[in-house]
């Protein structure tokens, strides 16, 4: 039996893991604040990688889960330009618990962080076709359980990290709303960690932030904003991707 445990916000990670879940005929489970037990010979994580690291939830759900046995372990992150982190910080937390990181790869994939740089239109389908393209090599190759060796976590991805631990629960202090709301509640029900609630059909944030940007780049009317400098700025999502594939749910 295999499971892919997979955390995405406008759907890179998703795509990537729905191809290599077809490869090795894995099931699928998003990934939580719940704790979970696993008992399958093969398990694999799909994340995001953020600021170089692991995305904080994703984190907290590999500390928390209990691995059954010995099985096959497998990491796919996708990232813009660097992973940085993101592979040796799964390594080293699945040490931890006894377990061994067997293969690690990351993916470049098109970089939606809009609070700090711009969607580049004319990219988009290019690198779309290059995510599917190596999530496709990294699924076969996982197929046949192969190994290689996972980089350790750098001085300066681990310096970088630390900022984003720090400040990303409290970075929704920066997004406000603009009047183009329309109380469709798109941003409650995508949030991976239900941090937003509606008050008067209008969102409201309530400070434990995973920093994806989800809400904002899933709202249909881009009425979210942080703070000015996303004003203008293109939204992204994958083109393959449905937000209703990626809307919290029990699983």
């Amino acid at each position: 039996m295999s499971v892919i445990y997979y955390f995405s916000a406008t759907g890179n990670s998703l795509q990537a893991a729905k191809i290599i879940a077809k490869k090795i005929n894995a099931r699928l489970v998003k990934i939580t604040p719940k704790t979970v037990i696993c008992e399958e010979d093969m398990v694999g994580f799909v994340y995001p990688t953020f600021y170089w690291g692991l995305p904080g939830l994703v984190a907290q759900f590999v500390k928390k889960m209990q691995i059954k046995g010995n099985p096959y372990l497998f990491a796919v992150t996708t990232c813009g330009l660097s992973s940085g982190g993101a592979l040796g910080q799964m390594k080293d937390i699945l040490n931890k618990k006894g377990q061994v990181l067997c293969f690690g790869e990351s993916i470049r994939t098109v970089a939606n962080n809009i609070t700090k740089y711009r969607v580049h239109q004319n990219a988009i389908t290019k690198l779309v076709e290059k995510e599917d393209k190596k999530a496709t090599v990294i699924a076969e190759k996982i197929a046949k359980k192969e190994k290689n060796k996972i980089p350790k976590v750098s001085i300066m991805a681990k310096t970088f990290y630390k900022l984003y631990v720090k400040e990303y629960p409290n970075s929704d202090k920066g997004f406000f709303v603009t009047e183009d709301c329309v109380s469709c509640g798109t941003c409650q029900e995508i949030c991976p960690t239900s941090n937003i609630v509606l008050k008067d059909g209008k969102p409201v944030f309530q400070h434990h932030c995973e920093n994806c940007l989800a809400c904002l780049h899933w709202c249909p009317k881009n009425a979210i904003e942080w703070k000015k400098t996303t004003v203008g700025k293109q939204r992204y999502h994958h083109p393959e991707i449905s937000c209703k594939e990626l809307k919290t749910k029990e699983e």
